[in-house]
């Protein structure tokens, strides 16, 4: 008896803990041309939670993170520009403690239900769709149709700085570290 209750317990474990990691974020569709003003106080809760901070991210493909900073949009407020309406941040990428890339983004309400869009001003294609977990972690996918991939879901963390790269300076060519003759 002890051993059949045992095994009905183990199965309802299991199962809850496969339904909860294939969740799919729910998507809806929201206007091409939608606004950063439209959807603001979303958008300004995350920004209080990301800018300024470091954030590495915590998969093993990752050995870097991102830093956030509000960006002065020169545009805001004008009607004759597609800038205007718009919430900009500068997104600054690293590998291990080298800044690798730096972007600056739009930002919008996502059309995955409770994330917010950051793409490239210059480059769309660069996108980040970010949901604030706490005020220490955030989670982010890197396209809208990644919401129905669990696995594709990044988790970043707060720290105070990025790690170092283990392969140390960059190596010098034969003949600068003596070898060559």
């Amino acid at each position: 008896m002890n051993k059949s209750i045992g095994l009905c317990f183990a199965v309802v474990l299991i199962a809850s803990s496969v339904l909860s990691n294939a969740q799919a974020y729910e998507r809806v569709e929201l206007n091409h041309d939608r606004t950063s003003i439209e959807y603001s106080g979303p958008i300004n809760s995350v920004a209080k939670v990301i800018e300024g901070y470091r954030w590495l991210g915590q998969t093993k493909e990752m050995n870097g993170g991102v830093v956030f900073e509000a960006y002065d949009n020169k545009y805001f407020g004008r009607a004759d520009t597609s800038l205007g309406n718009a919430i900009l941040v500068k997104a600054t990428f690293y590998t291990y403690d080298q800044v690798s890339k730096e972007a600056i983004m739009i930002a919008r309400q996502s059309e995955i239900t409770g994330f917010v869009e950051l793409y490239g001003m210059e480059s769309p294609e660069l996108q980040m769709h970010i949901q604030t977990v706490g005020e220490n972690e955030f989670q982010a996918f890197s396209s809208k149709y990644d919401s129905d991939k669990p696995q594709k879901l990044m988790t970043y963390k707060k720290v105070q700085q990025f790690g170092k790269s283990p392969h140390g300076e960059r190596l010098k060519s034969a003949k600068e570290d003596g070898t060559w003759f």
